[in-house]
């Protein structure tokens, strides 16, 4: 995989998460023991650390205070596959250690975290379609999830994270025609399905949408070169 691909991945995130929302997370509806509570308060504790050294360019230390806790905060997201807040402490620290791995150059490290964390944040945006950050952090990651398994040639893999990407964007445009991360997500979906299935009928729709980027300028860096080799040249 080449570190341009990764590059467009890692613009397209920002971190969601708060401390108010690990905070939240922690309230469980079951009796802990005393060491569960101490490791929780811990798990908080290093989230939020590794969130400021982060915002600060500490991607080395924010990646060491995160990767503690994560154990910690995936048994408080297992303990409550429901619970629509757990499942986004946990999605926001995957997106944490993302965001640091991408920084420091371990290009390898993203994808699996990616694959991690998109279920996690499916839950957050079912509970609140409204909610632009977080759909459209989710779709940017399926739909460089779908191009990491294009480039590993896992082609079927790659089709139905493409699918799945292409309905959610479609269903969020009619809500938020205006928005360029949807309409490049909706452009990138059919370039995936393109290549994933060689159905030339996904270029035929890809056509108009590419249009609007460019008629509007709000093409990205990852699909110029696509932008350009269906319409021409600009």
């Amino acid at each position: 995989m080449t570190k341009s691909f990764f590059a467009a991945l890692i613009a397209s995130t920002s971190l969601l998460a708060s401390p108010a929302l690990a905070q939240e997370a922690t309230a469980e509806p079951i009796q802990l023991s005393a060491e569960e509570v101490a490791a929780q308060n811990q798990a908080v504790a290093d989230f939020t650390e590794a969130q400021n050294l982060l915002n600060a360019g500490d991607n080395a230390g924010a990646l060491a205070k995160i990767e503690a806790a994560l154990p910690t905060i995936r048994q408080i997201a297992a303990r409550d596959a429901a619970n629509v807040q757990n499942a986004g402490f946990l999605a926001s620290a995957l997106t944490m250690a993302s965001n640091a791995q991408g920084a420091l150059g371990n290009m390898d490290a993203i994808a699996p975290l990616y694959a991690e964390a998109v279920p996690q944040w499916r839950k957050v945006y079912d509970a609140d379609p409204t909610n632009a950050g977080v759909r459209d952090t989710m779709i940017s990651m399926m739909i460089n999830l779908g191009n990491f398994n294009l480039i590993q040639q896992n082609k079927e893999v790659a089709l139905p994270i493409f699918t799945d990407a292409l309905s959610l964007v479609q269903t969020a445009r009619q809500a938020d025609a205006t928005s360029p991360v949807l309409a490049n997500a909706e452009f990138s979906a059919l370039i995936g399905l393109n290549q994933s299935t060689g159905d030339p009928a996904y270029i035929e729709q890809a056509k108009p949408v590419g249009e609007e980027l460019r008629s509007k300028g709000i093409v990205n860096a990852a699909n110029k070169p696509s932008v350009d080799a269906i319409l021409g040249a600009a």
